[in-house]
Order: C-alpha cells, then structure tokens, then sequence
C-alpha cells in the first residue's frame, strides 16, 4: 500500500509539506501519484564560532521526515519565539534561555525515528593557518589570487562536504544504500546562488558513476516551513560546542551521544573532518584548477598587476 496515497491532508501542515516535496506537487495533485516514500533527503544547518565552523544534520527516508514532522511540530510550544512571533526551535536560544529539558523532548523524537547524523567540522585556527601557508604558497609561485567566495567558509565547507559525502558513500552504505540519492535541503542564506553553481560544478567533474547517485539540486529553504532544518540546528550547534571543548577527531561526547543533562541513543554517525594539511590542499587544487583551465578569475597572473598592487 502506497504511504502517500494513505496520507491525511491537512491535519500537519509541516506533515503535509514533507510529502508534497516528494512528489513535487501541491497536495491536491500529489495524492494522485503512485510515489515511493523511501526517497532520502538531508537537512542541513550550520553552526559557527571563532573556533570552529561545523556543517551538519540529519538523514532519513521522505516517510521518516513526514512522520517525524508531525512529532516535532507538536512539541513547537516548547520551543522559543521567533522574530515573526511563532514557536520554533532553536538550540542556541534553548541554551540561552536554560530550556535544557525542553529540549531533551525534541531530541527524543529524533532518536524515536533513528534519523542519521551527518557532520562536516573545519576547526578555524586551521582554516586560518592553511590560508596563512597559501598566501606563502602564491607569492612563491608569482601567482595574485583573487580568491572571492573561496573565502568564505560557509561556501569552502559546502564544496568539501558535497565532494565527500558523494566521494565517500562505501563508507555508511549501511545506512544509505549506494542505490539510493539523497536530497538536500539547507537553511536559507544569501549565498544560495553561488552555492548553486558549486553544485553543478562539483556534479560535473565526478566521473558518470557518481554523477548517477547525486541527488535533485539542493533546495535552500525556511527551518520554520522544514522542520528538519530545526533538527539539523540541534545536531550543528552541539557538535561545534563538543569540538569547542574536546579538539580530538572525535570528541568523547559526540561519541556518547553526551548532551549533558541527557544522552542520545547510540547510533552510527556519518562524520567528516578536514586537518590543516587538508585544507591546504583543497585550496592549492582550487588554484591550479583554474590555472590549467586558463581562467583569470578567481586566479589572475601577478604580471597583470603592479608591484605596488594592494
């Protein structure tokens, strides 16, 4: 039997939201389609201090997420006001505001339905010694680089995690099948465009085999209208506090699911991390890339420029 089609309209806008993505359809023409809800999406969120930069949420079937955005959207009264005067969940807020138990209740619906973490950490002291070590490395080479959104974190870290992620699928085919793509979905920002083109990008220089497993183009929308996106700022905002304290590849809380005044279930965690070596490798190869492919820009030749050249 077909879960969308046994689905009650209505009863959970956020419930009705999730199946709607699905079939890429308004409700009232979604019900029509024999769709399967083992679909796998991904919400994502970020989380970020002068120490570290974590890019990070939750996996799950299209099914998973609709029943657990029922759950969550429930609990919502529990949660923090919003700019616009509605309830939603933010842990910084829940933190700010010493709602510790409250939100121990929201994580327990994401326990209740085994959503899988996913977790990208860049810690900032080597972000900013690799880029330190590439400025050395441009003036030994004579290159200027203007090196525009590969500054900016956020859009490094979404290139890295995107790459890895689809590089890396043997690692968890125990609980993503390589048969399966996965859908993203991220917070809304303004660099949603670039991040875009990134993305297509990125899918273009994978061979045709792993072209085949990418998923739709990641859709940037609303936590308030995606309640996983609210999940993903759980998961990111404690992953960056447990790096804060414990900078080992795995700190011991993450391990134990510790979240101080209650622990999660124990499950597998899709986990990655780039060292400083990493980074600068990442960003010598954005170099070279667009030196070989004769572009100008980002890269530009310094004779372009004077000596005096800011």
């Amino acid at each position: 039997m077909n879960t969308l089609l046994n689905h009650t309209w209505g009863r959970s806008p956020a419930q009705d939201r999730v199946w709607a993505q699905v079939a890429c359809l308004g409700p009232r023409r979604a019900v029509r389609r024999l769709l399967m809800a083992l679909e796998f999406q991904a919400f994502m969120d970020e989380s970020q201090s002068y120490d570290e930069f974590v890019l990070a949420g939750y996996i799950q079937t299209a099914k998973t997420w609709a029943d657990f955005a029922k759950d969550w959207e429930q609990l919502l009264p529990l949660g923090t006001i919003a700019k616009n005067s509605k309830r939603h969940f933010k842990m910084s807020e829940m933190a700010y505001f010493n709602k510790m138990d409250d939100a121990a209740k929201f994580y327990a619906v994401i326990d209740r339905y085994d959503l899988v973490p996913v977790s990208f950490r860049i810690n900032m002291d080597a972000y900013r010694s690799a880029q330190e070590r590439m400025k050395a490395f441009e003036k030994q080479m004579n290159w200027r680089i203007n090196w525009l959104l590969w500054g900016n974190i956020y859009y490094f870290t979404f290139r890295q995690f995107m790459h890895n992620f689809h590089v890396r699928r043997e690692m968890f085919e125990e609980a993503i099948p390589l048969t399966e793509k996965v859908d993203f979905y991220f917070d809304d920002r303004s660099e949603s465009a670039p991040i875009m083109a990134a993305w297509s990008e990125i899918r273009q220089q994978m061979p045709e085999m792993m072209q085949s497993n990418f998923g739709a183009n990641p859709r940037f929308e609303d936590d308030q209208d995606f309640l996983g996106l609210q999940a993903a700022d759980l998961w990111a905002w404690w992953v960056r506090r447990w790096y804060e304290e414990d900078n080992s590849i795995i700190p011991d809380k993450m391990r134990n699911f510790d979240f101080g005044t209650w622990r999660g279930k124990k499950r597998k965690v899709i986990r990655f991390v780039m060292q400083e070596n990493e980074i600068l490798q990442a960003f010598k190869g954005m170099a070279v890339d667009n030196f070989v492919g004769g572009n100008v820009d980002p890269m530009t030749y310094s004779q372009y420029f004077d000596d005096d050249a800011s």
